[in-house]
């Protein structure tokens, strides 16, 4: 997308609030370098860039009872990568009309092979999880959580959060324009792409909301948002010697948020939730009340306004509803809040009453305020709600790929299997695991996790996870990265980047990076080669040259192997030949531009910052924060996983084609009798009965 550039900005101790940015172009094409450069004034985010937020949002859609046709479109104009989060109060009573829902949303995800939950506000488990996790804010005097908007979004950050989405944006369910939808979701991925704080929200101005009267008329403002803007603005005004008009989203219904600040604002019960979530973020981070959050004011919170190019058309609900509904919580929260001096106080008041809201002396009822979300016991939510989630999931048969709560691990994973797989799990000649077969079964009887962690590459490792049915992370390319199926832990957890099926944890330097200093390395060594004839011939060769036929050939992998051997994401395997001294020339080259040369049986492999201990270790904690108490095992068999040794409980080391074990200074290593599988089944049964 392009943007036009932000041209004021005003600032509240930590708060920093955008003037309104336009939107210019609503694809702005990808990262071509020669073009990522505009002019002053205006501002670019390529299509990869809104991509990746995209993959880390969640989009809540609130619903009761609107028309299921515009519902039906609202789902079409959702971006493929946004998980759907779908929280509906509609009636289920005589004519079911969330039943009508369900149904939409499963067959709108079964044939664009998407998906989403979808759950009703009045669901009694859903109550109760809120109620286990000690956070009774949003129930009712009916033990179930109460009406209303924001009420339905706390569900949503809650779900989001579970998930382990980094971004949550909402959007109304009653928009007749797909199209406008779209956008919005785009402006989000934009603002956070911009935003430089992880602490950031995103308000969307529409362009015109048009009306109805015989003809379209196109109309600029709301009338709700334009008098709440006003009196936002008259409060900011009194907090410094400038009157401002910054503010011109106080009730976007459209707007997102980052996870990291939605669970930290506190909010208005109703139509009050888009304003309270702008004074909240005054009266936490504005510097004139006590701080609340040391982190959250170093890094401050930018408040991203944007205006769309498509209107918004939705259906018109009629004036009581704007101003019962949402103009008086609107203004309560600005009359009550401790920011609001007698001023501005005096002349919300004359607005109430003048628009009928208040009769003359009636004093600005007080909305219900709901504690942050932080506040919710998230494991214990994720414990009680666990047994649900497939009647929340759509499609039912994907809960295992979206729910984040896994039914097969209703049992606490009491032992984690961390395996290198070349002469462990594999034969070491051909690269067989038959001979290990039944030792995998009774890891997989007993929910044990099998971790692979291995200097295969991500391709090499699916083959084997999907013939032999594991589902566990696993380690790739001697630590440059950790992949974990986006459902298998429960709890969310720190990621850098995400594909359809997998949160990625990055270690290593990315490939392009890798090779552009090998091939610097290679350069400086056969010069001083060259130079030095005293140091004898040297031949190189890299996966990323050779043919997949050479590589068979080299290796003994079929060409199916070799070819996604050749795949590699943080790391090179090189084949050196020559003198010892033309050798360690080569390996010294190669350290001198950062990257790390480590010698094997016939290759060398060459890494930027990969590390199978330091990836062992990252991933046990994300196992201890969804499982509590893990106890880890580690089988290696050679020097090659000593980090990986070093960084479990019990670390166990099979023989090598030698039948020797090599030399390895590991605290409490086990030597199992045993060349390859044989070594590795003997290492599961001392695992599964305990050492």
């Amino acid at each position: 997308m392009r943007f036009d550039s932000v041209n004021q900005t005003d600032h509240l101790g930590s708060v920093s609030i955008y003037n309104v940015r336009r939107a210019i172009e609503l694809d702005s094409g990808s990262v071509i370098t020669n073009l990522d450069k505009d002019e002053a004034g205006v501002q670019r985010v390529s299509r990869e860039a809104i991509a990746e937020v995209e993959q880390k949002m969640a989009i809540v859609l609130s619903i009761k009872n609107e028309d299921l046709k515009v519902f039906e479109g609202v789902l079409g104009g959702i971006p493929h990568d946004c998980l759907m989060i779908v929280i509906s109060n509609s009636s289920v009573e005589g004519v079911d009309i969330f039943k009508s829902e369900r149904d939409i949303i499963s067959r709108f995800c079964n044939t664009t092979k998407r998906r989403a939950l979808i759950v009703h506000q009045k669901d009694e488990a859903l109550a109760q999880a809120f109620l286990s996790a000690g956070y009774p804010d949003i129930i009712g005097d009916d033990n179930l959580i109460r009406d209303g908007k924001s009420e339905g979004m706390m569900i949503g950050i809650i779900l989001a959060a579970l998930m382990g989405k980094d971004y949550i944006g909402f959007i109304d369910t009653d928009n007749y324009l797909p199209g406008a939808v779209l956008e919005y979701v785009r402006h989000y991925a934009t603002g956070f792409s911009l935003a430089k704080s992880p602490y950031a929200m995103v308000r969307i101005l529409w362009h015109y909301k048009p009306k109805f009267t015989g003809e379209f008329y196109f109309k600029k403002w709301g009338r709700v948002s334009e008098t709440s803007n006003r009196f936002l603005n008259a409060l900011l005004s009194t907090k410094g010697q400038f009157e401002t008009e910054i503010i011109k989203t106080a009730n976007a219904g459209e707007h997102a948020m980052s996870l990291e600040l939605a669970m930290r604002l506190t909010y208005g019960s109703g139509y009050a939730v888009e304003t309270q979530e702008l004074i909240s973020i005054m009266e936490k981070f504005g510097g004139i009340l006590p701080a609340s959050d040391e982190q959250v004011t170093e890094k401050g919170v930018e408040i991203v306004q944007t205006e769309t190019i498509n209107p918004h058309l939705h259906a018109e609900k009629g004036d009581e509803h704007l101003l019962q509904e949402m103009l008086m919580p609107s203004l309560s929260v600005i009359y009550h809040s401790p920011l609001c001096e007698d001023s501005t106080r005096e002349s919300i008041k004359e607005q109430l009453v003048g628009t009928g809201c208040l009769d003359e002396g009636e004093p600005v009822p007080q909305v219900r305020l709901i504690s942050p979300p932080q506040n919710v016991n998230l494991p214990v939510f994720a414990e009680t709600i666990e047994g649900e989630m497939a009647r929340y999931s759509v499609p039912e048969k994907a809960v295992l790929n979206i729910a984040g709560v896994r039914k097969k691990k209703a049992k606490v994973a009491k032992k984690v299997v961390i395996t290198d797989l070349d002469g462990t799990l594999l034969q070491s000649l051909t690269y067989s695991y038959t001979a290990a077969l039944d030792a995998v079964r009774n890891l997989q009887g007993q929910e044990i996790p099998i971790v692979f962690c291995s200097a295969k590459t991500k391709q090499e490792q699916q083959v084997y996870r999907e013939e032999l049915g594991i589902e566990a992370p696993f380690i790739i390319e001697n630590g440059g990265a950790i992949y974990i199926q986006k459902d298998y832990f429960r709890l969310p957890f720190s990621y850098d980047k995400a594909s359809e099926d997998f949160l990625v944890i990055e270690f290593g330097m990315p490939y392009s990076e890798l090779r552009h200093r090998l091939s610097l390395a290679m350069d400086a060594a056969c010069r001083q080669i060259e130079e030095n004839p005293k140091l004898g011939g040297i031949s190189i060769s890299s996966f990323g040259d050779m043919s997949k036929e050479d590589i068979a050939k080299e290796t003994g992998l079929s060409l199916k192997m070799a070819s996604f051997a050749k795949q590699r994401e943080y790391s090179e395997t090189l084949k050196i030949g020559g003198g010892q001294k033309a050798v360690e020339a080569v390996c010294q080259e190669i350290g001198n531009v950062g990257l790390l040369c480590i010698p094997g049986v016939k290759f060398y492999e060459v890494t930027g910052g990969n590390d199978k201990g330091k990836a062992v270790k990252v991933l046990l904690e994300i196992f201890k924060l969804n499982y509590g108490d893990i106890t880890s095992y580690g089988i290696g068999d050679g020097a090659d996983d000593l980090s990986l040794l070093a960084s479990v409980d019990h670390p166990m080391l099979v023989q090598g084609a030698d039948k020797r074990w090599q030399r390895l200074n590991v605290r409490n290593l086990k030597r199992v009798k045993g060349i390859s599988t044989e070594g590795w089944s003997k290492a599961i049964e001392i695992a599964i009965g305990g050492i």
